[in-house]
């Protein structure tokens, strides 16, 4: 039988993004738009704000993640 060669998660050449809060505040950001639109149109607003601000960050980590590999 062939051996495998396969490589450890983190070693080099392979990245794994750290550990974060960001999903799961868009995660009850979108939670809370859709959840407005049954309810009251205050609910989607707060929910669209969350959502925004949580995706801002999220990309905002992730594009800092990305230029630290370099």
């Amino acid at each position: 039988m062939a051996e495998s060669h396969e490589e450890e998660p983190g070693a080099e050449g392979e990245h794994l993004p750290g550990p974060s809060f960001w999903p799961v505040l868009l995660a009850v950001g979108v939670a809370m738009s859709l959840i407005g639109v049954i309810t009251k149109v205050v609910v989607v607003v707060i929910g669209l704000i969350i959502l925004v601000v949580a995706l801002g960050g999220w990309i905002r980590d992730a594009r800092r993640d990305y230029r630290s590999l370099s």
